[in-house]
């Protein structure tokens, strides 16, 4: 009988963690870096954490403020994934190192702001102006220059966007183009008026995309699946409840919840990464080739793999 009942015994406690999930197993949770932006577009990777544990993985989000630096890390894999500002990872991928984008990562999302006495983009004439060199708004602001043809005769000032409302505020630059949630800071603080929605260019909303480094996706395919059903759920989540992105933005920027609310209806959440995204995507490296930002396109069929959303 006692022996029967040590056998019992040892059987059960053999058999137990078969029912344990991964998650609450520490020591098995699969470490993954994701590089982000300090830009509330990237505000989906704040609920991805939370959205992978049960599959086994521990993310780490690492934030860069150059988002030339992030592609690069991503691209020497430094991180394994990440938001990837497209015309950054298009300039990377372009330089030989292969990347590719796997979904959507969020649309819109910035912003012109300029010093109340400003009234056109004439007025910035012989003035400075900053933004953040190599992003998709230094793309829309050159093509807004053209079109009021002024390209040429405004000073760009480059900087990050963090770094871009106090200059504006004291008068060392006209005007700003910068991402949110810094534009929502300077336009409630009054440091700035809107001068340009800039959404009317060729590639539209084009902003974010979710992306990794062809040699990450090729040796882990099921990985990458993950990751992307993570994004793809996180994204839908923010797009569906406003109210998430308000709180995220609050409690990661440490920002005022006026700021938040301004901030997020510049925001257009989403992971839709067909025809239209494609497109926009395509008429951003026609844009950035004029600016000469881009010597050539990418190699399409390789740089984009939006097979896993």
């Amino acid at each position: 009988m006692l022996r029967r009942k040590l056998l019992a015994t040892a059987a059960a406690s053999f058999a137990a963690p078969a029912i344990v999930s991964r998650a609450s197993l520490g020591q098995n949770l699969r470490k993954v870096k994701m590089g982000s932006a300090f830009t509330t577009t990237t505000n989906a990777a704040f609920l991805m954490p939370a959205l992978l544990k049960p599959e086994g993985i521990d993310l780490e989000l690492v934030m860069f403020p150059s988002l030339v630096q992030r592609m690069q890390a991503v691209a020497s894999g430094d991180v394994d994934i990440g938001n990837g500002g497209l015309s950054a990872t298009m300039q990377v991928a372009t330089k030989g190192f292969p990347m590719q984008v796997l979904a959507n990562g969020c649309d819109g999302g910035w912003m012109v702001l300029a010093q109340p006495s400003i009234k056109s983009f004439q007025d910035l004439v012989g003035k400075k102006i900053a933004v953040q060199n190599g992003s998709i708004g230094l793309v829309s602001l050159n093509w807004k220059l053209k079109q009021e043809g002024v390209f040429g005769k405004v000073d760009m000032a480059f900087m990050d966007n963090q770094d871009q409302p106090i200059p504006l505020m004291r008068g060392d630059v006209a005007a700003i183009c910068v991402f949110e949630p810094y534009a929502a800071l300077a336009e409630v603080n009054g440091w700035g008026k809107r001068l340009w929605v800039p959404y009317d260019s060729p590639m539209g909303k084009t902003n974010l995309g979710f992306v990794a480094s062809s040699a990450f996706v090729k040796k882990d395919p099921d990985l990458t699946k993950k990751m992307v059903a993570a994004h793809v759920k996180a994204t839908k989540e923010m797009a569906a409840n406003p109210s998430i992105a308000i709180e995220t933005t609050i409690k990661q920027f440490k920002m005022t919840k006026e700021v938040a609310e301004l901030s997020t209806k510049n925001l257009f959440f989403s992971a839709d990464s067909g025809p239209a995204f494609v497109s926009g995507l395509k008429s951003l490296a026609k844009m950035m080739i004029d600016d000469k930002m881009l010597e050539k396109e990418p190699d399409w069929d390789n740089f984009l793999n939006l097979g896993f959303v």
